[in-house]
């Protein structure tokens, strides 16, 4: 795991301009996953956090602090990488690694919309996103049908 959270692929992303308050730990958000009842907002900050937050939550994992297991989450595709893992209430769970975020929403397929650095598909029952640059987006969701604006 690379220790230097100014050299992850994910810091180099552009992000949203404009988005809705984020927790305090968060300093940029890099994209807006909303699928049913789901509003959720994906940031990052400089001292090595990866977190998601919506209404009422938030949850986040310090990549400097763990050297993750080496996994790739059940609906996606892509290179096998190192990653820190959390969940919300089975609800929505969250991997990290510098390259990439991959979130899971369970049980919500309605009106999916991303914007910013994400692109997302229904995948069984639930909605898988991206949260990468366009190459990251690609190797982990290749038939991505949500894409940013719709």
């Amino acid at each position: 795991m690379l220790k230097d959270p100014a050299r992850w692929p994910l810091v180099k992303l552009r992000g949203l301009t404009d988005h809705p308050k984020l927790p305090d730990e968060g300093e940029r958000a890099l994209a807006q996953i909303m699928v049913g009842s789901q509003n959720l907002i994906a940031w990052i900050n400089s001292s090595g956090l990866c977190g998601l937050s919506g209404s009422g939550w938030s949850m986040h994992v310090d990549l400097t602090e763990s050297e993750g297991q080496p996994e790739r989450e059940e609906g996606f595709s892509g290179p096998v990488e190192p990653a820190v893992v959390t969940s919300s209430e089975d609800k929505v769970r969250l991997a990290c690694t510098p390259t990439r975020m991959l979130i899971r929403v369970e049980g919500e397929t309605s009106h999916p919309f991303v914007s910013g650095d994400a692109v997302a598909q229904p995948v069984n029952g639930g909605l898988n996103a991206v949260v990468g640059s366009p190459e990251a987006q690609k190797e982990s969701l290749p038939g991505a049908t949500v894409t940013r604006g719709g």
